[in-house]
Order: structure tokens, then C-alpha cells, then sequence
């Protein structure tokens, strides 16, 4: 019985998002790799509420959060079209959460095929600032994790493509 409880959770890959263009580039590879391998796609935003934000009588302006649980979740489903195919797509499961990030998304892991995050930390760190290559949620997945975690670079750190000469 617990064979098949483990391998019905190897059956998914959970992908962190938090909305900006590295978390793309991650749901769009952990689509295709979720339908490549069959699974099912758990899709997690965390919001971290001890975060530094405007206070809660600012005016709203660019940046600040004025939506709630279910326009996160449609603004979520949305990216859904652009990450893969919808023919043959897999079960997808959408979660928006309160907490901290590493500890939602390494509480989703366990049983997971594997965790999926992005990233667009770059050696070129603003002065005065530590030159770390991954942020800290996913330096801090990579160390904890119980299940494989892959790392996808965001539009900034992506190598520019070079034509391939076929003789």
C-alpha cells in the first residue's frame, strides 16, 4: 500500500511562482515537462505577509497588491496558455497560500517527482550586496528539499541563442 501512495505522488511536479518573468520561464518549462512526463501540475503562489509593503491606507498605485485570493488565482491560470499546449495538458492544481515561500513550497514537496522554481539572481549584484548566482527561496529549496529541484534562469540570464550550422 505504501509503494503505491509513493508513487502516486511522483506523479506531480510542483512549481513555485510569484508572478514575475523567471517564475514564468519556470511554469512554462514545468508545463512542458509535466506533459512530456504525464503528470499533474501543482502551480504554487506564496505569499509572504510579513513582507514590506505600502501601508494599507496608501493610495493604490504601480506594485501594489490590491487583488485578492481569486484574482491571484485567475492571473495564475491566465499564464496557463502561455506555459504549454493545451492538448493533452495535464491536471493542474493551483494554490495561492499565506506563509513564508520556502516553508509552503518545501511543505508541498515531499513526494513530489520534483520542485520547479525560476530565478534572475545574477553575479552582477547591486554594490553593497552579496553576488549570489539564486535568491534566497531557492537557495533555501535546494538545501531542504525532498525531492529534486530544478532551477530555471529568467529572460535576463538566459544565453542569447547562436544559429546552428547544419553542414
Amino acid at each position: 500500500m505504501m509503494a503505491r501512495a509513493e508513487n502516486a505522488g511522483q506523479r506531480r511536479i510542483v512549481v513555485g511562482v510569484d508572478g514575475s518573468a523567471a517564475a514564468a520561464a519556470a511554469l512554462r518549462w514545468a508545463a512542458a515537462e509535466a506533459q512530456l512526463r504525464g503528470m499533474r501540475l501543482h502551480v504554487v503562489h506564496a505569499r509572504d505577509q510579513h513582507a514590506v509593503a505600502l501601508a494599507p491606507y496608501a493610495p493604490p498605485g504601480a506594485g501594489q497588491d490590491t487583488v485578492g485570493y481569486a484574482a491571484e488565482g485567475s492571473a495564475l491560470k491566465a499564464l496557463m496558455p502561455e506555459a504549454a499546449d493545451p492538448d493533452g495538458w495535464p491536471a493542474v492544481q493551483f494554490e495561492v497560500v499565506d506563509g513564508l515561500p520556502v516553508r509552503v513550497l518545501l511543505e508541498r514537496a515531499p513526494g513530489a517527482a520534483m520542485l520547479v522554481l525560476g530565478t534572475t539572481r545574477s553575479a552582477d549584484a547591486p554594490v553593497g550586496q552579496p553576488k549570489a548566482p539564486l535568491g534566497p527561496v531557492a537557495r533555501d529549496c535546494l538545501r531542504a528539499s525532498p525531492c529534486p529541484v530544478v532551477i530555471v534562469a529568467g529572460p535576463s540570464l538566459q544565453p542569447e541563442a547562436e544559429p546552428v550550422c547544419t553542414g
